[in-house]
């Protein structure tokens, strides 16, 4: 069957209310400008429900209701006129709907002739240009013929972090349920007053990338991940009882590594891992505000690996898993010794300029980046037509780059992996990969 998505509309979507005077010029924070100002993809899905049907007119209406808290989703940055702030000037959101010819998710994604899971998930997406004028923040409503749904979102990730944008959504969702908003003001000027823009030193660098890599998603589940945590050994240097998210995290760079070393003649080579560390909860004495404070509020932390260390089989997932626990050990140490916001920014400056100089490297080392979605409320996002069966990432189209996020029952990981083609077939291949995951069952899908 040919699958086909048809563009039935497509819009500029305004907040329902014009933002005020004095809410019209978000400054930048620290945060948000040392991000790599790409769009962030997800998708949350959802089967039809035979009391509740999908309906635009009400989803349109609580989405531009929603806007008016999260006013700076629907600006643009003016860089000529300041290259530290967003104009808050209401011009909208990008809104997409369309019909899916295809009777569920499943068979959309098998009636695609190029025969491509990533590509054809990237068209349930809305198309985010690059551009100085381009919004922020995209939506593209997808509507099966059984009256399924998926909906498709693209942030630029320079306004919002991952806990920011589920915070979103799920308001969204809950005004479109109730048909009113939560009370709170979300307070977006927080940030960018503690801890202000500054002019860099460096240029950011440019993660666009012509190399042909490709997307591959699997899945640990609970018990996968408990044996992989029985096989690391108790260290009084390290956190005895590793998170799921840092085995997982430690055996995915592990098989990284492996890779590489295995193309360098079996020479080992130098190589770091970055993830970022969530600032709220850990500031309580010098910012207590910030607990659920919205925007960018988290800063790069990195694990280094030498090649020339000794490498024991037996003990090896042992070594990365005791690497990455450290460093966010030592990360948070270093948050709970600052005195002072200058402190916090001072050390997420620095922990950037250690990344670029790392990035920077090329082909002198490996470096590698994981993002952890775990732990937030995805599926709790419900419109009205039930909760979403299935919420995901979709591919950031950068070698190296892998995102972690909770199955549907909370219990296991789902990891979406991007790599050259070459190298993906040898992650596949791993055999510490073929007994903890499974692929993503796409034909159960909807």
């Amino acid at each position: 069957m040919n699958c086909y998505i048809e563009i039935q509309s497509r819009k500029m979507l305004k907040p329902s209310a014009p933002t005020p005077d004095n809410l019209r010029r978000l400054k930048l924070s620290l945060f948000d400008q040392l991000d790599i100002g790409a769009y962030v993809p997800i998708l949350f899905n959802y089967l039809p429900n035979s009391t509740s049907s999908y309906d635009d007119d009400k989803l349109q209406k609580s989405l531009s209701e929603t806007l008016t808290k999260f006013y700076p989703f629907a600006g643009r940055f003016r860089k000529d006129i300041d290259p530290f702030s967003i104009d808050c000037n209401d011009e909208g959101i990008a809104y997409v709907r369309t019909k899916v010819n295809a009777d569920d998710l499943a068979q959309y994604l098998r009636g695609q002739a190029h025969n491509d899971i990533e590509s054809s998930l990237i068209d349930l997406l809305p198309v985010m240009d690059r551009l100085p004028s381009s919004p922020l923040f995209g939506v593209q409503v997808n509507v099966l013929n059984n009256g399924g749904v998926t909906i498709g979102i693209q942030i630029l990730h320079m306004v919002s972090d991952a806990f920011t944008l589920v915070k979103f959504v799920n308001e969204w969702a809950h005004t479109t349920l109730t048909g009113a908003m939560p009370l709170d003001n979300p307070g977006f000027g927080q940030l960018p007053w503690l801890f202000p823009a500054r002019a860099l030193p460096f240029p950011l660098p440019d993660l666009n990338t012509t190399t042909k890599d490709v997307t591959r998603r699997f899945v640990f589940d609970a018990l996968a991940i408990e044996n992989l945590r029985k096989t690391i050994k108790d260290n009084d240097t390290m956190m005895k009882q590793p998170s799921r998210v840092v085995v997982v995290m430690s055996l995915i760079w592990k098989v990284f590594t492996h890779i590489s070393s295995a193309k360098n003649n079996g020479n080992p080579r130098d190589t770091s891992l970055v993830f970022v560390a969530n600032l709220r909860g850990k500031l309580s004495c010098i910012a207590p505000s910030l607990q659920h404070v919205v925007g960018n509020c988290v800063i790069p932390a990195i694990a280094n690996k030498e090649g020339d260390e000794a490498r024991r089989e037996d003990d090896e997932l042992n070594d990365f898993v005791k690497l990455v626990g450290n460093t966010i050990r030592d990360t948070c140490e270093a948050i709970g010794r600052a005195e002072s916001v200058d402190d916090i920014s001072s050390l997420a400056f620095n922990n950037h300029i250690k990344w670029v100089e790392k990035l920077l490297q090329g082909d002198e080392m490996d470096f590698y980046s994981c993002s952890s979605w775990c732990g937030f409320p995805w599926y709790e996002a419900g419109f009205g037509w039930g909760k979403p069966f299935w919420v995901s990432s979709v591919s950031f189209g950068h070698h190296g780059v892998s995102n972690l996020m909770d199955t549907k029952d909370g219990d296991g990981i789902q990891v979406t992996i991007c790599l050259k083609e070459n190298d993906m077939i040898e992650f596949e291949r791993d055999t510490h990969i073929l007994s903890s995951t499974s692929k993503l069952a796409f034909h159960s899908l909807g």
